[in-house]
């Protein structure tokens, strides 16, 4: 369903991925791996600068990690 309400029929192959997009424009996508029993993750932010966006992209990465190690 679009903004204005519009139903629309997707017309792109459709694939065993989940994205999750934050506040701030961080993303990550799961998808199972095609060829081995893991699952891959994928990350991506935005920030004014590379510096302060590889900041926040460590500090994902170690609270993904963080997360991971609990379960």
């Amino acid at each position: 369903k679009s903004a204005d309400g519009t139903v629309e029929k997707l017309t792109m192959p459709s694939s065993n991925v989940l994205k999750y997009i934050l506040a701030d424009g961080t993303w990550i996508a799961i998808r199972p791996s095609g060829t081995e029993p893991k699952v891959k993750f994928y990350v991506g932010t935005k920030a004014d600068t590379e510096a302060k966006a590889q900041e926040k992209l460590d500090a994902f990465e170690k609270a993904l990690n963080d997360f991971r190690e609990e379960a």
